[in-house]
Order: structure tokens, then sequence, then C-alpha cells
């Protein structure tokens, strides 16, 4: 079940949480003769902030099924000098090192693994898989190996596993459906997908130990002002703050393990909330209020959780990635049953704080996010008009409130 009772515009936002993304279909597998995986790099005509990698065919054809997300057929160009072996080996696809990324599209081709078609003609073979960046082929993710770690956790033979970073044609190249993926426009996953996210669960589970808390708030900070401020109100309310990249993999499924209550800003923290128990309580707070990631609409669908989707932002500036602005909302307090007698002090010193820096590096308002916004900024803004004190201690530019508009 998902609430967005909170949420600043639930009537303009509702259409999209109303998106089923099971997709009930059988997977499968192909071999392709000759065909050549290519490296990762920047190409033409490649969605966001993607590079390319994947494989073209014997005809020099790319592969669309072998790209993380949708893109033309004539997006790639074929490499002109390739590399060649005698190997079969079975393709994994792009692995990125956002750990977002990590836990959905690095998986979408693991189910084969378990395969009675992989155990019987393929269990001998390399596992081919495109770093996101050469020297990065130790899956090396952050200081603790995370993403290693899961395919260990997921009895993947790490040891098999051979990056790409030279164009290479193989004899044969074994090319898994994918269980995570974009389709009919839509972010969408299959049972295979949510098998292999159960036996990571089933891991945890098997392996937990007791912790000190039921509640706990998932810290991303990065790009983030505010944060800390909403970190502390959820501390007030007895959550733990954990920092997830300070913590091995198996600390932090331990502790998703036992979480009766999760939170976090919406994003790569937000989707551990993969790894909690059936019926876990679940509070994503969107980085601003146009922002919700098709990969958490995703997430949020694969097991039975209680989702609150919370507007506590005031992010103006930037798109997807930032930067972002986090207040104490009226609607975050009403969801605790906290009286609300409008923002305080540091509520506008927070937002005056990241307007100041979003104008110093030259950021442009983004249009989307303030008609999202809709009456909710106007009142904001008069309230803190108000107090021409706090403003001028603050040292705003000149004409910061125009750059607003």
């Amino acid at each position: 079940m998902t609430n967005i009772y909170y949420l600043y515009n639930k009537n303009l936002d509702k259409n999209y949480f109303d998106l089923k993304r099971f997709a009930d279909e059988e997977l499968s597998f192909k071999v392709i003769e000759n065909g050549t995986i290519i490296p990762n790099k920047r190409g033409k005509n490649i969605p966001g902030w993607w590079g390319t990698g994947g494989i073209f065919d014997a005809q020099g054809k790319f592969v669309a099924g072998s790209f993380p997300v949708e893109i033309s057929d004539e997006a790639f160009e074929p490499p002109a000098e390739t590399g060649k072996s005698s190997e079969t080996v079975v393709y994994l696809g792009l692995f990125s090192p956002s750990w977002g990324h990590s836990i959905t599209i690095n998986l979408q081709s693991l189910w084969f693994l378990q395969s009675d078609a992989f155990k019987t003609e393929f269990k001998n073979c390399r596992l081919a898989y495109i770093p996101w960046w050469s020297g990065k082929e130790n899956l090396y993710i952050g200081d603790k190996k995370s993403l290693a770690r899961l395919l260990e956790i997921l009895e993947v033979d790490v040891s098999a596993l051979q990056p790409i970073t030279q164009p290479t044609q193989f004899d044969k190249i074994v090319l898994p459906d994918r269980s995570f993926f974009i389709g009919d426009g839509k972010m969408l996953f299959t049972n295979e997908y949510r098998e292999t996210i159960e036996r990571v669960r089933d891991f945890a589970l098997k392996n937990s130990t007791p912790t000190s808390s039921k509640k706990i708030y998932y810290f991303y900070g990065r790009t983030q002002t505010g944060e800390e401020r909403l970190a502390d109100y959820f501390k007030s309310k007895g959550y733990e703050i954990v920092l997830p990249e300070n913590l091995p993999l198996d600390e932090q499924l331990n502790i998703l393990a036992n979480c009766e209550s999760f939170a976090s800003t919406l994003g790569s923290c937000s989707h551990n909330s993969i790894f909690l128990p059936n019926d876990a309580e679940v509070i994503l707070i969107p980085r601003s209020p146009n922002v919700f990631t098709a990969y958490q609409q995703t997430i949020d669908q694969v097991h039975p959780s209680r989702i609150n989707y919370i507007d506590s932002s005031l992010s103006l500036f930037g798109g997807v990635h930032g930067p972002n602005c986090f207040i104490i909302s009226k609607q975050l307090k009403s969801f605790f049953g906290d009286k609300f007698d409008g923002y305080v002090t540091e509520d506008f010193k927070t937002f005056l704080e990241y307007v100041k820096d979003s104008i110093g590096k030259k950021n442009t308002v983004n249009r989307m996010a303030r008609k999202h916004y809709g009456k909710f900024f106007p009142d904001f803004m008069a309230q803190l008009r108000r107090r021409p004190k706090l403003i001028a201690s603050c040292d705003m530019p000149p004409d910061w409130q125009k750059k607003l508009l």
C-alpha cells in the first residue's frame, strides 16, 4: 500500500503512483554467435548520465536488450577493432557504481545463474560484465566493496567474472532476458527479480542478530542542505541514524532485517527498503515535489510494505541529482501527530543558505519543481519576508528573490 496523502500536490501525482510495475512474463535467453561486447564510454543519443556498453551481433547490429535502459538501435556504432576469444561467456551487463543501481539493474541478469539452462549448459563459462569505469574491474564500491559482497551472497562465483575493458568478439555470448527493465515507457520487474531479492533477504534473516533499534533513518547527505535537521527530527521520534556508506553490507542487511520502520530521502539510500521484512513501515522524503524516481516506485511493489511519501523539501534549483533543500514541513509534523505552529527560524536559515549557495554556483531554478510546489512556496516566502533582520543577517546576494521567479 502506498500513501501519498502527505505530498504537497497529491492530486497532481496520483496517476504516477497508480502504475503497476510487475511484468508477468516468462524470461528466457538467447545465444549470439560471433558477437562483440564493447566497454563503457559516452555515446550519442544516450539517455541521462548513462555511458554505452553492450553487444553487437555478427552483422554489426547493436543488441538493444544488452543495454540497461531503452535506447535506439542506432545509438551506438560498432567498434573499428576488436580482440577475439574462442570462449562462450554469459553476459551480465553493465555494472553501475551507484548503490541504487547495484540492487536494481546490476542484478537484472542474475536470475539466469539459478536456471536449469545455466547449470546444465553454461555453468563453466566466464561471466562477462562491463565495468562503469576502466580500472574499477574489482567491483570496488566505496571502501566496503558492497557490490562484490552482494554477488557473493547471491552465490555468484566472483572469480568467474570477466570485465570487458576493450571490444572483444566471442564465439558465443549468452544473453539472458532482463528481470528489471524499462518496458512500455515504465520501469518493470519480473518474478525472477523478486526471487533474486528474496534470496538476499533470506540470507539476512538466517544470519540476523538482535539490534538496538527497530526504527532507522538512512542518511544520504551529499548535495543536500538541511538533511541534518531532518535526521535530528527523526531522531527525536526514536529513529537511529545510519550512515550506510560506513557499514559493511552484512551489517546493513542485519539492520534492515530487524527494522520495523525505515525512513530516508528518496534515492540510492531509500532503495535499501527492498531488503526490509514484509509489511515494514517505509517513510520516503522526495528530494523535490516533482521527482519520484521510477526505481523506487518499482521497488515499492516488489514486496508488501506500508509506504508513505511525505514532502518536506524546498528544492528549487537543479534537477534529479540536486542540489536539494529540506525543512521540517507541516506535512511531516502532521504525519507524526505533532502540532504545526508555522516555520521556525532554522527552516528559513536553511532555505536562505541553500539559495545563496545555489546562486553562487550559478545553478538555475527548476521551473517544473517551482510549479509543483504550488501555493506552498508563496506562503513560505510570505512568512520569510516578514523577517527582514534574518534575511539581512544571511548576507544574501542582490536581487536573490527575483532569481526564484
